[in-house]
């Protein structure tokens, strides 16, 4: 997260969330994944409701709070 090979310097660490608060025309407006200010596509496993299901399982064995 942070250190000397961080891939963004921490100053700049805000600025997209600051944009896509206050911005009016954002699009799309909600659903994106944003990188500086870009939509980007996200990593294929977060459309993948095997492995979302996978990985809940194991949140709830690791904590032992079954999930809904």
């Amino acid at each position: 997260m942070g250190g000397t090979h961080a891939p963004n310097d921490l100053t700049a660490g805000h600025q997209t969330q600051v944009w896509l608060a206050t911005d009016p025309d954002i699009t799309p407006a909600t659903g994106g994944y944003w990188y500086h200010q870009r939509t980007q596509q996200p990593d294929r496993s977060a459309m993948d409701e095997q492995f979302q299901a996978q990985l809940l399982a194991a949140l709830e064995t690791h904590t032992r709070i079954p999930l809904p």
